[in-house]
């Protein structure tokens, strides 16, 4: 059922074990339309005008220059107009903070990870990522265990064709692929044996792949090891624009490297990345 605005309400123990089972969980409404809206004009923004956006970096998903991360100041012109990912606009401006470490949202968070969360990363979407199915320990494994959450933030309502997330219900649970430095990080040369074990585990645990189709202001929440990726978009003149935020614990970090938004919520004090 939806958040009241301004309240925080417990996770019920079906939540808590939707989350356990499914290892995923969605947060409808939970945030009002002028905190999206303000998220929103920061993006706009930045994209009609780049050189306001200092040290941020983009990477870009699509044409000559899919691959390649770029000083917002830098990039050119024509790679604002297909699907790119903004980077951690959170070290730089207050109304993404609010946003990622809302009081309604990391309460939850704390409940689910065992400790208050730490933003490590986030990333605006202005359509859908396409991006192949993963796990997100694959890239940024937690300091201790299992203890890496995401968020996705709705910021408009998702079209069928606009490249919707696809997530495999219940795959958090399978055990994860150990490269040969025994970690669970990505080796690119070994990619190839990971994504083979991962199907023989999907035809194993016959996972379904779904799709969230969520409104403005929801929130997807999963486990930092759910199978899930980006459909392919179908209608580029329909954006999915989102808001997604990965997270560690507090009590796993130095915390020298925290700066701390509340009681329940960090981010990680850190550089941006450097262009490439």
């Amino acid at each position: 059922m939806p958040f009241p605005w301004g309240l925080f309400n417990r996770l019920s123990n079906k939540q808590k074990q939707f989350w356990t089972d499914n290892g995923y969980l969605v947060l409808p409404k939970l945030f009002k339309p002028c905190e999206v809206d303000a998220v929103n004009r920061i993006v706009d923004e930045l994209t009609k005008n780049p050189r306001s956006a200092g040290p941020v970096t983009i990477d870009v998903l699509h044409g000559n220059y899919a691959g390649q991360r770029f000083l917002c100041a830098d990039a050119p012109r024509d790679a604002f107009g297909g699907p790119i990912k903004i980077n951690d606009l959170f070290l730089e401006r207050p109304e993404v903070r609010h946003l990622a470490l809302n009081r309604r949202l990391t309460q939850s968070l704390r409940e689910l990870m065992d400790g208050p969360p730490v933003v490590c990363n986030s990333l605006n979407f202005l359509w859908g990522s396409q991006q192949p199915d993963h796990f997100d320990t694959w890239y940024m494994p937690a300091p201790v265990g299992d203890k890496l959450a995401v968020s996705s933030i709705c910021l408009e309502d998702v079209r069928p064709d606009a490249g919707p997330l696809a997530y495999y219900p219940g795959t958090h649970k399978i055990p994860p692929y150990r490269f040969s430095h025994r970690g669970i990080n990505a080796v690119d040369a070994e990619m190839p044996a990971c994504r083979a074990y991962i199907e023989e585990q999907l035809k194993k645990t016959k996972a379904e792949r779904k799709e969230f189709l969520g409104n403005a202001g929801d929130v997807f929440l999963w486990h930092g090891q759910l199978l899930h990726g980006g459909t392919g978009i179908k209608n580029l003149h329909h954006t999915r624009k989102t808001l997604v935020t990965h997270y560690w614990r507090a009590q796993d970090i130095d915390p020298v490297r925290l700066a701390k938004f509340h009681e329940d919520g960090y981010y990680l004090l850190r550089e941006h990345h450097a262009a490439r």
